[in-house]
């Protein structure tokens, strides 16, 4: 098994970069090998041919894809998926494409020899052009009720993972993130989202 990391699909608009040639396009993969997304996925949004063409196009590779939430995602469509268990923690599989899989928050998974916590979820830094309930939703950061379940996840493997795959970060890393991103900001900006990752910064061996 292979694992192999991207972030920030954005549904049609960025997916391309997937099929260039440092990507596995080329590889000898297979449904066992695997292609994480750490946020931004972005499919389906609105259902539309041109998104639909790219489902269908990842479906197609040898490889499985997951991905954790971001904050451009299409909550409700989320929220809709059915709920199943693989790899030791729950997760949605999309029936129309069932090697598209999100890992949800706070769950902790077994992927062939590595340990591996998902947490899904950020603030957008683009909030005031958005709209609600069409390109903003308001679930884009974990619930309180999400965050304690991480934590008693996080006890039951001990608080020893491998790798932590998210789309956010702890808010002493915000400024460095947001700045290399051209976003500007700080610590001014952080969220709750950020200051639960400071603290599993300081307590998860990862």
């Amino acid at each position: 098994m292979s694992v192999w990391v991207t972030g920030d699909v954005h549904g049609s608009i960025d997916i391309g970069k997937l099929s260039g040639r440092r990507w596995p396009e080329g590889k000898s993969l297979t449904r066992d090998d695997l292609l994480i997304v750490c946020g931004d996925f972005g499919m389906p949004w609105d259902g539309s041919n041109r998104e639909r063409y790219w489902l269908d196009w990842l479906a197609e590779r040898p490889w499985t894809t997951l991905f954790v939430d971001g904050n451009h995602e299409c909550f409700p469509h989320l929220a809709d998926l059915p709920v199943t268990e693989r790899w030791g923690g729950r997760v949605q599989v999309y029936p129309e494409w069932p090697s598209i899989v999100h890992l949800m928050r706070g769950e902790a998974y077994r992927l062939g020899d590595l340990r591996v916590f998902a947490m899904g979820g950020a603030s957008s830094h683009d909030r005031e052009w958005c709209v609600e309930g069409w390109s903003w939703f308001p679930e884009e950061l974990p619930s309180l009720e999400e965050l304690e379940r991480a934590e008693k996840n996080l006890d039951a493997a001990g608080w020893d993972v491998d790798l932590v795959i998210s789309h956010c970060c702890s808010s002493r890393m915000l400024p460095a993130a947001l700045g290399a991103a051209g976003a500007g900001g700080g610590r001014e900006g952080r969220d709750r989202l950020n200051e639960w990752f400071d603290m599993l910064e300081d307590r998860l061996d990862f």
